[in-house]
């Protein structure tokens, strides 16, 4: 998306909304005055233009907003999502190199966390209700079916319930991702079966395969899905493990699949492993992409070792950040190529703000993403 030079300060359409738009509670009022600004600002630095900011807006009042649950404070009982090791459940992100906004969140309702919902799978049902009525083309084919796969049913809750197997543990089984382009929005779901392992003593990573192979009833994932299944299964009682799935919420024949994968050990050998399927991929691409990750890899310069899962514990809101966390990759299954598509996130945790950022800006210079390199700094630390 090209950018514009602004015509209006960044925070303007979030005020004008902000004197028009009403909220059913002060939690809403207090998460869309949190939220909204970030938003607004990195719509603007992303070059949308101002009937693009006005919309998108509007859709994070109507659909994200009434959706966040209790505004959070230190002792204030509410749901805790997987989306940050501090419970928040909303996240907002940028595709650098196609200038994207994005934003993840777990929909929570008035019964979430309780005796009705205890592990919060219904509120995401009345949410993509919402979408739905606001975009085109949103299909729920695939999600229903991933949801039973993959999500406790009312029997399973009881039975992890009463016999305590959630203590501890990560409840989150479900959230959702949008991304805001061309006027529109596209909409993925993610999922979570930690639980519904626990529950069925099925493997997380057989839960996955299975799912995705009764939703692909053409069998035009059979190969690249073997290839992962393989992968993943040569590295039982490793430090590797498959962690979620998510897929886009269009119509099947187009969706992407993706499973992903978490790898405790924090180094460079085991994240080109990850990057090269155990060295099964060996194309021109993968390796040029591998290149690039190197590089990214050194300048980021994260601390290496083990890193071990929190226990269903979070942080404190405010606290400092000490801990760090294990590599997170996900693998896209396409009909269009036999081998699982790699993407690799890197957690921060341990290095510190500036230098991260400083480390981006210097990589996307070196790729010619110029404007993006001279504006990233600048634009993070303005949010």
């Amino acid at each position: 998306m090209p950018h514009k030079a602004p015509s209006c300060t960044a925070l303007e359409p979030f005020h004008v909304l902000s004197k028009i738009l009403d909220f059913a509670n002060e939690d809403q009022q207090d998460w869309w005055h949190s939220t909204g600004p970030m938003l607004a600002k990195i719509l603007q630095h992303a070059g949308y233009d101002i009937h693009a900011q006005y919309s998108y807006l509007c859709l994070h009042h109507k659909c994200v907003v009434p959706y966040l649950g209790p505004y959070p404070a230190n002792g204030k009982d509410r749901w805790m999502s997987i989306l940050s090791r501090f419970g928040l459940p909303y996240e907002l992100s940028l595709n650098c190199s196609n200038s994207v906004v994005r934003f993840a969140f777990e929909p929570i309702g008035p019964l979430s966390g309780t005796e009705q919902d205890p592990f919060n799978a219904h509120a995401i049902w009345e949410c993509l209700e919402k979408l739905a009525q606001l975009g085109t083309g949103m299909d729920l084919q695939w999600f229903g079916q991933f949801k039973k796969d993959l999500v406790l049913s009312a029997a399973e809750t009881k039975f992890v319930r009463d016999n305590g197997l959630d203590k501890g543990q990560v409840k989150t089984q479900n959230k959702l991702g949008v991304d805001l382009k061309g006027g529109k929005f596209e909409v993925k779901m993610y999922m979570y079966p930690y639980l519904k392992s626990v529950a069925t003593g099925i493997p997380i990573e057989q839960l996955l395969f299975d799912s995705v192979r009764r939703v692909d009833q053409d069998h035009k994932l059979d190969t690249p899905l073997t290839i992962l299944e393989e992968y993943i299964n040569s590295h039982k009682d490793k430090t590797l493990s498959a962690r979620l799935l998510s897929c886009d919420l269009i119509d099947p024949s187009r969706s992407r699949v993706k499973i992903y994968v978490a790898e405790q050990m924090v180094d460079w050998a085991h994240l080109e492993d990850i990057w090269t399927l155990g060295y099964r991929r060996q194309d021109p691409v993968t390796i040029r992409g591998m290149r690039l990750l190197r590089e990214l890899w050194d300048l980021l310069n994260i601390p290496e070792g083990l890193c071990h899962f929190p226990d269903g514990d979070y942080l404190e809101l405010g606290s400092r950040v000490h801990e760090r966390l294990p590599l997170l990759a996900n693998y896209t299954l396409s009909p269009n190529d036999p081998y699982p598509a790699p993407q690799v996130y890197f957690h921060s945790f341990g290095v510190g703000d500036a230098a991260v950022a400083d480390a981006l800006a210097t990589f996307c210079d070196r790729q010619g993403w110029t404007e993006m390199a001279q504006s990233y700094k600048d634009n993070l630390f303005s949010y």
